[in-house]
C-alpha cells in the first residue's frame, strides 16, 4: 500500500491510504454534498451552463493527428479532457470519452455540447497506450474503453483503477497501475520509447455513492526523445505543481484543468487564475486549457473558464493555446489558435 503522507519539504508528497481509501495529503475538506443541496445550488445560480446551439467540432484528420514522423509533438483536443497525442513517434490517448452522454442515468443527461465527438473509434490507428487520470465518468467511460481495447497496447492507470478495467473484461496483460512518483517506459509500434511518471493531483474518486476514494487520482508526465508534456488531470491548486516542475520540467506543453470549479468545492477543481499560476510553476512553454467546452458539470457560465484563463494568461505573458474541438496542433510549428468560442456566447 502507498505510504503515509510526507511533508512538503521532501519534494515527494505521497497520497494517504487508510482503511481501504485514499486521501489527499494536502489540507482539504471532504466532498460531502447532499444531492438535494446540489440541486438547490444549481437552481439558485444564474449561470448559462450550456451554449444556445451545438458547438462546432472539426472532423479529425487522423493522418495529421498521428503522422508517420518519429519526432514531433502533435495534440488533438476531443473536448473536455480527452486527447489524441503523438509524442516523438509514440501514439497515446488521454482520458478518452467518446460517448455523447456521460450521466449514469441517461435520461437525466450530462450531454456533450457538440453533436458528436469529431472522430470515430474505428477510424483510429493502433494506440500504443491509453492514460487514465482517475475513475470519474467524464474521464473513464466503459463503452469507450471496451471498444478501444482490441486496438490498444496498454492501459496505464492510477492505483485501484485496474480492478475496474478487469471487471470490464479488459485483459490484465494490457493493464499497468501506478502510485504517485512511479516511473516507467513503453515502446511504441514505431520503435520509439516514451518515459512517463504518475504524479500528484488534489482531487477525489468515485463512480457511485458507495465507492468514494477507493481508487487513486493522478496527473501524468510524458517524456519523449525530444519533448516533455504534463497533464494535470482533475486537481485544485497546491504545492505539488512546484514539485512536479522541479523534478520533471520544463515542459513543451501543459494540459491544465480549467472548468467545473465552484466556491462550493474549492479543494477539488482549480480556478482558472490558479491554473495559470500552476503553469508558471511547472515551467511550461505552451498551456492548453482542458476540462471545459463539452460537458456541464458545474454552475458557472460554460464560457467563463476559458475567458478567465485567457485574461490571466495575457496578464502573465503565458502562451495560451485554445484549439477548436478536433483541431490538431503541431507544437513545433509555432501553433496559432483563436477565441472561437466568443461567437457562441449569448447576450445576458
Amino acid at each position: 500500500m502507498p505510504p503515509e503522507s510526507q511533508t512538503a519539504d521532501t519534494g515527494r508528497v505521497e497520497p494517504i491510504f487508510k482503511d481501504g481509501k485514499f486521501a489527499n495529503p494536502f489540507p482539504s475538506k471532504p466532498v460531502k454534498m447532499n444531492p438535494w443541496k446540489g440541486i438547490k445550488i444549481h437552481l439558485s445560480e444564474n449561470g448559462i451552463t450550456r451554449p444556445p446551439q451545438p458547438l462546432p467540432a472539426d472532423a479529425v484528420d487522423v493522418k495529421k493527428a498521428y503522422p508517420e514522423e518519429q519526432t514531433g509533438l502533435y495534440v488533438t483536443w476531443l473536448g473536455h479532457s480527452s486527447f489524441l497525442m503523438q509524442i516523438d513517434g509514440v501514439r497515446i490517448l488521454i482520458d478518452p470519452v467518446f460517448s455523447n452522454n456521460i450521466s449514469p442515468v441517461p435520461l437525466l443527461g450530462v450531454k456533450r455540447f457538440q453533436k458528436e465527438i469529431p472522430v470515430k473509434l474505428e477510424e483510429l490507428p493502433f494506440i500504443d497506450a491509453v492514460f487514465i487520470s482517475h475513475n470519474h465518468r467524464d474521464h473513464l467511460e466503459r463503452q469507450t474503453i471496451t471498444e478501444l481495447a482490441p486496438n490498444v497496447g496498454f492501459f496505464l492507470v492510477p492505483m485501484g483503477v485496474a480492478k475496474i478495467l478487469k471487471e470490464w473484461e479488459i485483459d490484465s496483460a494490457q493493464i499497468r497501475e501506478y502510485n504517485w512518483w512511479q516511473e516507467a517506459s513503453i515502446k511504441g509500434m514505431s520503435g520509439q520509447m516514451l518515459k512517463f511518471a504518475c504524479t500528484p493531483a488534489r482531487h477525489f474518486s468515485g463512480r457511485s455513492l458507495t465507492d468514494w476514494n477507493k481508487t487513486l487520482w493522478a496527473s501524468w508526465v510524458f517524456i519523449g526523445s525530444k519533448h516533455r508534456v504534463f497533464y494535470s488531470g482533475d486537481t485544485s491548486y497546491n504545492f505539488h505543481f512546484k514539485q512536479i516542475g522541479y523534478h520533471y520540467g520544463p515542459f513543451d506543453l501543459v494540459l491544465m484543468e480549467n472548468g467545473q470549479y465552484s466556491i462550493h468545492w474549492p479543494d477539488y477543481h482549480i480556478m482558472p487564475e490558479d491554473g495559470v499560476k500552476a503553469f508558471i510553476e511547472l515551467r511550461g512553454k505552451y498551456m492548453l486549457p482542458v476540462h471545459w467546452g463539452s460537458f456541464n458539470l458545474s454552475i458557472h457560465d460554460w464560457w467563463e473558464p476559458i475567458e478567465r484563463a485567457s485574461k490571466a494568461a495575457q496578464e502573465n505573458d503565458v502562451n495560451l493555446l485554445t484549439p477548436r474541438v478536433g483541431q490538431t496542433l503541431s507544437i513545433d510549428e509555432n501553433p496559432q489558435t483563436s477565441p472561437w468560442w466568443r461567437t457562441f456566447i449569448p447576450l445576458k
